[in-house]
């Protein structure tokens, strides 16, 4: 083998040994640490600002719709009970029984009227929802080309009701786990301990689907072609820190007692706080699957 020879084979070799060797700790946070640092720019105050607002707004005509699909459509009345679980357990961090007794009055009084009213939020909130989070996505891959506005409110509309699906999986594997356990244990289904396990078991079950609505919204935003193996990391993280979150920040509002400082508006004030959190580590996410790159 001529000297030539065996210095290109030296630097491919080098070259492989480079690009298969696992990334330590340092390298890595050397990669995420400018994700994090980008949270602190004005650009992604205003769109977490942006994203925080419309998903309050879109939040609930997006639960009404669900309630009334499973109540008055399919005639599903565990799974129009299993979402009321759901908000009281995941996904409402305050004002659980006062929200869950007004949806209750309205998707059983005023269902149609109701319905109507909730689908044309989600078909104007939607996109106020997506497009800062497509801004924010296409900033952190590079891409300068924009959707035109029709393009986006379809894909916007498209997303709705991919999670719309995501969302009614999770309502079924939820009914089906409490009927399931009841099934077993009978009466003792609900004494402490195994109220307990069957919540740990919803949770794991439906972790997979939190990750699975990340992994759209990071994959199909883009306007640009995004490489899976950059995505899904970044979905899991947020998926495993969004949840960690939420708790923590149940577990936080008593010493915050931010019913003593707003009064009556507490509720929306923490609702809001909740959402701008969320809204971050969802930017967190978009910055990071940028940063994964090899």
């Amino acid at each position: 083998m001529s000297a030539k020879e065996q210095r290109i084979r030296s630097i491919l070799t080098e070259r492989f040994d480079y690009q298969t060797k696992p990334l330590g700790p340092l390298p890595l946070i050397k990669r995420v640490w400018p994700a994090i640092v980008d949270l602190a720019s004005n650009e992604v105050y205003v769109l977490a600002s942006a994203i925080a607002f419309n998903a309050l707004l879109s939040f609930f005509p997006f639960v009404i719709l669900l309630l009334i699909i499973c109540r008055n459509i399919f005639g599903w009345a565990q799974g129009y009970e299993a979402i009321f679980q759901l908000l009281r357990d995941d996904y409402l961090p305050v004002g659980r029984e006062f929200i869950v007794k007004n949806l209750r009055i309205l998707t059983a009084r005023f269902y149609s009227d109701v319905a109507i009213f909730s689908m044309l939020s989600l078909l104007i909130t939607s996109s106020g929802v997506f497009a800062p989070i497509e801004m924010a996505l296409n900033r952190a891959w590079g891409i300068s080309n924009k959707r035109g506005f029709l393009k986006s409110m379809l894909l916007s509309l498209a997303l709705v009701l991919g999670c719309g699906v995501l969302a009614l999986i999770s309502i079924y594997i939820a009914a089906s786990s409490h009927s399931i356990i009841r099934s077993i244990a009978g009466s003792f289904a609900e004494y402490g301990p195994v109220k307990l396990f069957t919540g740990m078991v919803i949770k794991a079950l439906l972790f997979p689907i939190t990750v699975c609505i990340f992994f759209l919204i990071y994959y199909f935003l883009p306007n640009g072609r995004v490489p899976l193996k950059q995505v899904l990391p970044a979905a899991i993280f947020i998926g495993l820190l969004w949840e960690v979150s939420k708790y923590l920040f149940m577990w936080s509002l008593p010493l915050m007692n931010f019913e003593s400082v707003y009064g009556p508006f507490y509720i929306s004030v923490t609702l809001v706080m909740w959402a701008f959190i969320s809204a971050m580590m969802l930017l967190l996410g978009a910055n990071l699957s940028a940063q994964l790159r090899d």
